[in-house]
This record gives structure tokens, C-alpha cells and sequence, in this order.
């Protein structure tokens, strides 16, 4: 199966539903045990034609939060009206026990002041509350930024967009990002002081801070996908742009995509950044319904699209990318008006497919959202669609990946004396299990994926950091000094 490298050649190819990316254009099929993608839970709905699902339906992107949990939202609650709205808040278990947190409902007026359809993906704050936006509801209809306990209590809108003149402060927020400073970024697609879109902050003492307004001509528009490079800059997405944006106010356009036959392609996801330093993310040319992803330097050199995933009906999307621990990079791809597809994973040597997944509509369909790999090292996502009544799956697949390690990434503080609390940020702390200051056992409490809260311990001597998970032991590559 060959699949030529350009935005124009178009070529017939089965679905993929979930991707594993490497750097061959020709794979070729290998045989090797299938693992199968599992149903861990599926949502239920009354069968009527107009409705209201207790649980929500359309559930989108997962999180793994500090106790070993998994949180999301489902977007909607009310079924088959011409104007669904409404959503939930749950937590599901890695073993599948599913708990319902919250849900977005309208006060007697019919006005979703709490928010309504939460955005793809929440994040864990430093402070042990979950953060997450909704498109529409509040005070302007406009969206709001929330905030909830992992119990499910209380609940607390913290901004609601567009209540500033103009809707200078943004309208419409998508996903959120937890910065390396531990206070919470992210983006509007509209609003701002032109209308285009916005990148914010939120500091619980301080409020939300509009930090840049797109303007809609060579800076962009509708901006999302928004990631924290490890130089500290943002990256992110805006139609057919690539930008990065530094906190200092900095902001440029690094890349714009080529056109194609008829159209420039358009960023249809979020931007990772992989253990090689390179940007990945997916695009799509709508006028010939090709999806394929690239590759791109933080520079905004080196822009290599891989091969397209073909040609496509109408109304397809594909997720941001994740690096698992076996080091692929892992995606959601799917189209509506296509079968349920395949998960398929391609070796990173020569590019040779090893796994074609099956989605049946029993575990799942139309997986928009993407997917986590959890601290067991199973992969675990959404679909929107398919499971028992049809309205959404969270699913698992157990491909026998290793746990992933922890990496270590910068100290709050290069010294401290024994007693003193020290912030670590890294990755992958999920399940970590000791941490230790140059050989000392420390105590210590994992705040969420990216950041460990450890006390400095009596005997500890200046030194590395290493921390412990089921992937193994990872040391810091620099010092940390004890006083």
C-alpha cells in the first residue's frame, strides 16, 4: 500500500480510527498478535425521541488526574432535539466504575448560566480542582471557565466569556492547558478586541487575563490546540497557521500551511510536542477531503506532511496526537459517513502496520476526541458514538505497552534546606511511587500529571532528584541544592 508524500495525490484507503505514526511513506503489513480495543463503559439514554440522557452522550477527551482516575465530560444531555445542549461531568475508573459529578442544566428561566456543552479535555490545577470550559452558556451564552472538585462538589463558574466590553476578554473557549508555572492558559475562538480570538490565563487570586488578541488577517483567526513547548513558548494552531506565542507578549506566525490543488490546508488539531522536539499535528484539505499529519521544527522550518490517509466523505476530524511510551505517536481519526474503522499502530523502523483494531460499534464509534495513555501503560479514549444505546463509549486498549516513565523537567527552587517544600515539574507522575534527593527517601504528594509537591529531607545532601513510577526510576540531570 503506497502512499505518496503531497497535499494533491489522493489515494483510497481503509479508515483508521486510531493512528500510530512513523516516518515511512510505504508501510507494509506485518503479522502480529491483535490486541482489541475494549468497552470500559457505555453510556445509556432512554430510548425516545425526545429526551433527556442522565449521563450525557458525546463524551469527549480523557484526563488522568493525581488519584489514579479518569475524568471527562460528556458534551451534551438533551437527545434528539433540534438544539441539543446541556452536558455532564463523570469519573470513570481504570476498572470502568463510572460516577456521574455534575451536570449542566438551566435554571427555570432556561438559561445555562453554569455553562453549557463542556470543551474538549479538563486539567488538573495544582490545587487538586479540576478546570474546564464550556462553548456556550453563562451570562453571555458565550462560555464559561469552571471549576469542580474530584468529588463532584463544589462546583464554581470562574469567568464567563464575553463579559467585558466588547467581549474583549473572549467568547466560545476551547481546551485548557496547565502551564509550566502551574496557572491555567488557554483560548477563545472568538471575541477579543476584533473578534477573532483570544489567548488568556487564569489566576485564581487575580481572575482571567486576556494575554492576546488574534487579528484575524496575518496573525490568524479562531485559534486552538494550544501546547507548552519545553523552551516555555505556546504553540498552537489558527486556521491555516502555526503560531507560537511567549508569555513575555511575543507572538508570531512560524509556519502557514502549502496550498494544495485548490486550497491551503487547514489545521484540524492540536499541536504535541515529541521527545525529538518536533511539533506534530494533524491537517485537512477539504476540497479534496484529505486528512494527513506532519511534522514541524519549533523554528517553523522543516514542514514535512506525511502521507494522506486518503480520500474521505464528508464531516471527518482527527485528534491531536500523543506520544505513548513505546514511542509512537498516537491519534483518533474518524468520518461519519465511513465504517466504524480500525486502530491500527505502524513500527517505527519500517513503518510496517502490526495491529488493525477493529471499532464495532459495540465498543465504540466515531472516537473524536483522542486518547491518554494511562500509568497501567493501556491506551484509553472516547467515542462519541456507538456502545449500547448509541450515545458513547470510554474505551481501553490493552496493547502490552510499558508503563510510562517519569521525566523531570525543572525544580521550583535549585536549593532549599531540609524541612522546605519543593514543586518538581515533569511528566508522567501519575502513580509515582518514592522520591528521593540524592539517594533520600522524601515525602511527597503528586499533584496532578506535571507537577509533585516533595519536602526536603533531613540527611539529604546536595544532588540529583529522581522519582519513581511503574516505568522505572528517572534521575534529573541537574543538581539540587541543599542548604
Amino acid at each position: 500500500m503506497t502512499r505518496a508524500r503531497s497535499f494533491a495525490a489522493v489515494s483510497k484507503l481503509s479508515l483508521a480510527l486510531v493512528l500510530g505514526i512513523y516516518f515511512s511513506a510505504t508501510p507494509t503489513r506485518a503479522s502480529a498478535a491483535t490486541p482489541t480495543i475494549t468497552p470500559l463503559f457505555s453510556f445509556s439514554c432512554p430510548a425516545q425521541q425526545f429526551t433527556t440522557c442522565p449521563q450525557g452522550y458525546r463524551p469527549n477527551a480523557l484526563i488522568q488526574a493525581s488519584d489514579g482516575n479518569f475524568y471527562g465530560a460528556a458534551q451534551l444531555t438533551t437527545s434528539g432535539t433540534s438544539d441539543p445542549q446541556g452536558g455532564t461531568l463523570f469519573k470513570i475508573t481504570p476498572a470502568g466504575q463510572f460516577t456521574l459529578l455534575f451536570t449542566f442544566a438551566p435554571n427555570q428561566q432556561g438559561n445555562y448560566l453554569n455553562g453549557d456543552q463542556p470543551a474538549s479535555g479538563l486539567v488538573e490545577g495544582n490545587d487538586g480542582f479540576l478546570y474546564g470550559t464550556t462553548i456556550f452558556g453563562g451570562q453571555s451564552n458565550e462560555g464559561v471557565l469552571f471549576r469542580i472538585a474530584k468529588t463532584g462538589q463544589n462546583f464554581q463558574v470562574l469567568h464567563s466569556f464575553c463579559s467585558a466590553s466588547n467581549c474583549a476578554d473572549g467568547s466560545f473557549p476551547g481546551g485548557l492547558v496547565l502551564g509550566h508555572d502551574g496557572q491555567i492558559y488557554g483560548t477563545a475562538v472568538a471575541g477579543g478586541s476584533t473578534g477573532y480570538g483570544t489567548i488568556f490565563r487564569f489566576i485564581p487570586s487575580t481572575g482571567l487575563t486576556t494575554l492576546f488578541t488574534f487579528n484575524g488577517t496575518t496573525q490568524g483567526a479562531s485559534p486552538g490546540g494550544m501546547t507548552q513547548g519545553t523552551d516555555g513558548n505556546f504553540y498552537g494552531v489558527a486556521g491555516f497557521r502555526v503560531f507560537r506565542f511567549g508569555l513575555s507578549g511575543s507572538f508570531s506566525i512560524i509556519n502557514s500551511f502549502p496550498f494544495g490543488e485548490f486550497v491551503p490546508p487547514t489545521a484540524d488539531s492540536g499541536l504535541l510536542q515529541a521527545s525529538n522536539g518536533k511539533l506534530y499535528g494533524g491537517i485537512s484539505t477539504y476540497a479534496i477531503n484529505q486528512v494527513q499529519f506532519y511534522s514541524l521544527g519549533t523554528s517553523g522550518s522543516g514542514f514535512d506532511p506525511f502521507p494522506e490517509i486518503g480520500t474521505l466523505a464528508v464531516d471527518f476530524s482527527v485528534s491531536t496526537p500523543i506520544q505513548a511510551s513505546d514511542g509512537l505517536l498516537w491519534a483518533t481519526f474518524t468520518s461519519r459517513s465511513e465504517s466504524n474503522g480500525t486502530a491500527t499502530a505502524f513500527l517505527p523502523t519500517t513503518g510496517a502496520v502490526v495491529h488493525d483494531i477493529p471499532f464495532n460499534g459495540t465498543n465504540g464509534a466515531t472516537p473524536t476526541a483522542g486518547l491518554v495513555q494511562g500509568a497501567d501503560g493501556k491506551l484509553y479514549g472516547t467515542a462519541s458514538e456507538g456502545g449500547k444505546d448509541g450515545v458513547g463509549t470510554v474505551w481501553v486498549i490493552n496493547g502490552g505497552l510499558p508503563a510510562p516513565k517519569a521525566s523531570i523537567a525543572a525544580f521550583g527552587a535549585g536549593s532549599a534546606a531540609p524541612g522546605a517544600t519543593v514543586l518538581i515539574r515533569g511528566d508522567h507522575f501519575i502513580g509515582a511511587i518514592a522520591v528521593e534527593f540524592n539517594g533520600v527517601k522524601a515525602t511527597f504528594k503528586v499533584l496532578n500529571r506535571n507537577f509533585i509537591s516533595a519536602v526536603v529531607p533531613a540527611g539529604a545532601t546536595t544532588g540529583t532528584i529522581s522519582v519513581t513510577n511503574s516505568g522505572g526510576t528517572t534521575t534529573s540531570n541537574n543538581s539540587f541544592t541543599v542548604e
